[in-house]
Order: C-alpha cells, then sequence, then structure tokens
C-alpha cells in the first residue's frame, strides 16, 4: 500500500450528513468541488436519521440551491456531485455500521472521513473506526470544537493517538482555510512596506471584531452548551491574532507555519476576569433549546497581552457576539501619534494612522493616512485608500472545500496543530468556569454597554 503521506484520498465519508453544517456548507463545498473538477471520488454520507440515498441526494439539491441562488446553479454540475453521495444509516456505537461502511469503502488506500457532528459524538466514531479495518487508511477530519476545555482537548487528542498516528489527525478550524486568512499571512510577509513597522515601536492596539447580525435559533442546544468563548474566540478569534502576531515562520512549510502560531500563542498570557466582558442578547433564553435562566454567553470582548520584545506594550482586543447591529468580521491596526506632530496644525484633531483589515462579509484592506487639507495651509485630514478583493465563486473554494481539498492531499498547513488547541485552550481556561450572569443587551445592538 502507498505512504499515507504521499497520496490522496480517494473516498469521502461524512458522519453527520443530515445536520445542520452539512445542509448549510457541506453540500455547497462538494458543489464546488465538483465545478472545478476536484471531487471526483463517492461520497458516503452516515447519520442516524431513516434516509434513503434518495432522500439524501433531494435535501442536497436543496441545499446547493439554496446556498448558491438556484439561477445560478449549473445542472450538470449539480446532477455530477448528486451521484456522487451514498448513505449509510445506524448507530455511531454500532460495529455493524462500520462494517457496513468497510463494504462500502474498504477498497480504497486513503479515505478522508470528516466528523460533522455533536462533540459528545466524537469518541464513539474514533473508537469505531479504530477497531475496524479501514484504521490505517484514514484521514481524521475533526469538526470544532476540539474538546470544551483544555483537560478534554488532551483527552481526545490522547484517544485518537491510541487508534492512529498524528499525521492522520487534521483538527478543523475552517477560519484557517479561508481566502481572506491565508491572504492576511501574505499581506504581512510578502510586503516589505508592513513588516519594518508591524511591532511596538509603531502599532499602539490591534482590534479584532467578529459580529453576527443572526441569532443563535437552529442552534439553541449546542450553543447553549458551548458559548462564544468556546465558539468563536477560542478557535477563530485567536487564530486571526496569530495571523497578525506571529513572527515570520522560517517557510511556508505546513510544519514552519505549525511552529510560529506555536511560539506565538505560547506568549499570550491567560485571560483573567478583569480582561473580559460577557453579554447575552435580549430573548436568547426563548430560543429552543436554552435551558432557563441560562448564563452563557452571547457576546465576549476580552483584552489579550503578548508578551514578547515584538508586542510589549500593544493592546490587543477580541470582541465577538451574535444578534448585533452589523455582520463584519475585522481587524483594525491603529499606529501611533505622528513623531512630528506640528505637522498635524493646532486646528486638526491628531487623527491616527490605521491599517483596516476587512475579512467578511467582502475582503478589503483599506489605509488611513494623513493628507495636506488644502493650499493655504499646512492642515491635514484623513485620507482613506483602500483595495478590495472580489473572488470568482468558480475559481475558488469557500472554507469548507478547501477543508476537504486540503486533507485530501494530506497538507496540514491550514489546521490547528495539537499544541495550538492545546495553548488555545490554556489562554482562556481561568475565565471559562464563570458563573457571573452576563450583561443584557438589546438584539441589533452593538453590544452589552460598559
Amino acid at each position: 500500500m502507498t505512504e499515507l503521506s504521499t497520496s490522496p484520498c480517494s473516498a469521502l465519508v461524512i458522519f453527520g450528513i443530515t445536520g445542520d453544517l452539512a445542509k448549510k456548507k457541506l453540500f455547497s463545498s462538494l458543489y464546488e468541488l465538483e465545478a472545478l473538477g476536484q471531487l471526483d471520488m463517492p461520497v458516503v454520507g452516515i447519520g442516524r436519521t431513516a434516509w434513503s440515498v434518495e432522500k439524501l441526494r433531494e435535501v442536497a439539491s436543496e441545499s446547493i440551491g439554496f446556498q448558491r441562488n438556484q439561477q445560478l446553479v449549473d445542472a450538470i454540475v449539480k446532477q455530477q456531485t448528486l451521484d456522487c453521495l451514498d448513505y449509510i444509516q445506524g448507530s455511531y456505537d454500532s460495529t455493524a455500521l462500520y462494517q457496513a461502511l468497510v463494504e462500502k469503502v474498504g477498497d480504497h488506500d486513503h479515505i478522508l472521513c470528516y466528523l460533522a457532528v455533536p462533540p459528545e459524538t466524537f469518541a464513539k466514531i474514533i473508537e469505531g473506526l479504530g477497531n475496524s479495518e479501514l484504521r490505517s487508511k484514514v484521514r481524521l477530519l475533526i469538526e470544532k470544537p476540539f474538546g470544551s476545555d483544555r483537560s478534554s482537548a488532551s483527552e481526545l487528542n490522547r484517544l485518537v493517538l491510541k487508534y492512529f498516528k498524528a499525521d492522520q489527525l487534521f483538527a478543523v478550524d475552517h477560519y484557517l482555510q479561508k481566502e481572506s486568512i491565508q491572504n492576511l499571512l501574505v499581506l504581512r510577509f510578502a510586503n516589505r512596506i508592513l513588516e519594518p513597522l508591524w511591532n511596538r515601536d509603531s502599532i499602539d492596539a490591534i482590534d479584532i471584531t467578529m459580529s453576527e447580525t443572526t441569532g443563535v435559533e437552529g442552534r439553541g442546544q449546542f450553543f447553549d452548551a458551548t458559548g462564544t468563548l468556546r465558539d468563536v474566540i477560542q478557535n477563530h478569534g485567536l487564530q486571526i491574532l496569530t495571523a497578525l502576531a506571529m513572527a515570520p515562520p522560517n517557510s511556508s512549510s505546513p510544519k514552519d507555519i505549525d511552529t510560529s502560531r506555536q511560539n506565538l500563542l505560547k506568549e499570550v498570557q491567560t485571560l483573567s476576569f478583569p480582561d473580559v466582558v460577557f453579554g447575552q442578547y435580549e430573548g436568547y433564553q426563548d430560543v429552543e433549546g436554552v435551558l432557563p435562566g441560562s448564563t452563557i454567553d452571547t457576546f465576549v470582548q476580552a483584552s489579550f497581552c503578548v508578551d514578547n520584545e515584538r508586542w510589549q506594550g500593544v493592546r490587543w482586543s477580541i470582541s465577538a457576539g451574535k444578534a448585533l447591529d452589523k455582520s463584519l468580521t475585522q481587524a483594525v491596526v491603529t499606529f501611533k501619534s505622528a513623531a512630528d506632530p506640528s505637522f498635524i496644525g493646532e486646528a486638526c484633531a491628531p487623527e491616527v494612522n490605521k491599517i483596516t483589515i476587512v475579512l467578511a462579509p467582502v475582503e478589503s484592506v483599506e489605509f488611513s493616512i494623513q493628507a495636506r487639507s488644502n493650499a493655504l495651509s499646512m492642515g491635514t485630514a484623513l485620507t482613506h485608500l483602500s483595495s478590495s478583493t472580489n473572488y470568482r465563486p468558480d475559481e475558488h473554494l469557500d472554507a469548507y472545500g478547501r477543508v476537504f481539498d486540503s486533507a485530501r492531499r494530506n497538507d496540514h498547513s491550514g489546521f490547528a496543530g495539537p499544541e495550538v488547541v492545546d495553548q488555545s485552550w490554556r489562554i482562556i481556561e481561568e475565565v471559562l468556569g464563570s458563573k457571573a450572569l452576563p450583561k443584557p443587551y438589546p438584539k441589533g445592538s452593538a453590544g452589552p454597554s460598559a
């Protein structure tokens, strides 16, 4: 048999294919892969729901049409995507399920197994695959959250390594696969104009915002056991911080990028309660699946300290929340005041330079710089220079399409390594057990008041 590290997978298995993630993201990503000629393999869905193959394909068809706008869907590509789909119904702790899976994909040398299921189900599937004939063939994609705290993440990693080799594990954080996050690394490390300024001597603060206008409807039970701190800050938020703060890696290899991420996270101080504001939007407790009197956080604002020579004294913050006034993911880099304020002029506000990096909904970079305001004085006004990149959807995969494609090719650069996961949990572990009531805020607002 060919080596796992050099051969692409030729079959995809999705555990939890009847769930919300598949309907909202995964079926559309499979369509994109097919449109680019990169699917070309059977896709076996596994679920506990008593569906037929025809029902699975019907749901997938509706999902593709909804997510991509029915008028923009290529009927031939969609049909080819649907033709790849197969289905096995069964319990995740049933030996019969894994035997049925062996019969479906056992003749493939390398099989991509994606766990799009609730975290409490991970162990059953890992053990089921680990005790099956597929054990040596599997590449295991585990959806976030990887554990519920530092201890459980470590235990989950030990369970995986009981059955599989380290390079068979891919811990999924789809933010690492986003075009905008990968471009963030290019923005920093491929432009000499930025690197000399990217430190405490020039930068005063970096603020990361991850806000959504939607609430948690349809995800109440999951979210009420997770919260924003676990669901967003521990993974997505810290991955953006890491991309902005990490030292240049020795190369663009997956190993060197992961090492640079690890080294940076080890230098982020553990959060304490004075560093964090928790909030909960009004009406959250009326959502189906949410426990009465829940104190779970739907909003978090946290201040971080990166304790190294490059970033000492620079203020870092991440705010993330549901049911807010805008859907926006961005990082604002605020520079220190000009060295010679005389050029600003007494009548002008001492506005500072900023770089605003918008990651979603439309990727853009805006530089705010001082320019002369008129011909009669040396007064200045803030001028904005911006650029945006609009990718054609038929040329670029979305984040989950990249998840599938990268893992299929055994490319670990867009996945969180075990040490990165461990350090991310370490950073937030002291504030995870908060019993304080979160501050209420109205839906559609900017979050709780100070």
